[in-house]
């Protein structure tokens, strides 16, 4: 029986994806490509950790499967030519979001899981996971050109660039994704430094 914090977890990761994948933002996202990113943020950092702390679902990969799966299609689906390709229709851009949110929920399962790392083992994996995924909104941010664009692009018409949507996307990646998974690093090292858990380590 799941306790009241698993079911609200659940009901929270049920909200942010249903928020990520129906419209309006799943029509802006066709428009704007920092509105994709949106899609890609809520998946990643909110729907995949609360349903993953949620227990919806129990996941048995290594650690190092789950940490190279979400890193490597994570950056896949930030490749131009990947989410140009998933944005062509509906069944393309739902392989896309389903890939990344299945990639983050085994991911968060065992940042989450005490059975195969210590809490400050759990800790490294999230910061490194952090940093990983950090790459993609450097790149957008400091690329001099608009090289990520969405292909029905209309920026003009909400009053930005390309680049300037760019640039936005980037900002949206690299800043409130980072805060999400250090806020939950900072847990994790926290319980590790917890006295109790050094008395049952000790």
């Amino acid at each position: 029986m799941r306790t009241l914090g698993e079911k609200l977890c659940l009901a929270g990761g049920i909200a942010a994806l249903s928020v990520a994948v129906l419209p309006p933002l799943s029509t802006l996202a066709a428009q704007l490509f920092f509105a994709h990113m949106v899609q890609h943020l809520l998946l990643v950092a909110v729907a995949a950790p609360l349903l993953a702390a949620s227990h919806v679902w129990r996941v048995s990969v290594s650690p190092a499967t789950a940490w190279i799966a979400f890193i490597a299609i994570f950056l896949f689906w930030h490749w131009q030519a990947a989410f140009q390709w998933a944005a062509a229709n509906v069944a393309t851009e739902l392989i896309e979001l389903t890939s990344i949110l299945f990639a983050a929920f085994l991911f968060w399962s065992t940042a989450f899981d005490g059975r195969e790392l210590s809490y400050g083992a759990r800790t490294w994996f999230v910061m490194t996971g952090a940093v990983a995924t950090d790459l993609p909104g450097v790149v957008m941010v400091c690329a001099p050109r608009a090289i990520c664009t969405m292909p029905g692009e209309n920026a003009a018409a909400w009053g930005l660039t390309p680049l300037q949507d760019q640039q936005i996307a980037g900002l949206l990646m690299w800043v409130p994704a980072n805060l999400i998974f250090f806020a939950i690093a900072t847990f994790l090292f926290a319980q590790w430094m917890a006295p109790q858990h050094k008395v049952m380590t000790s």
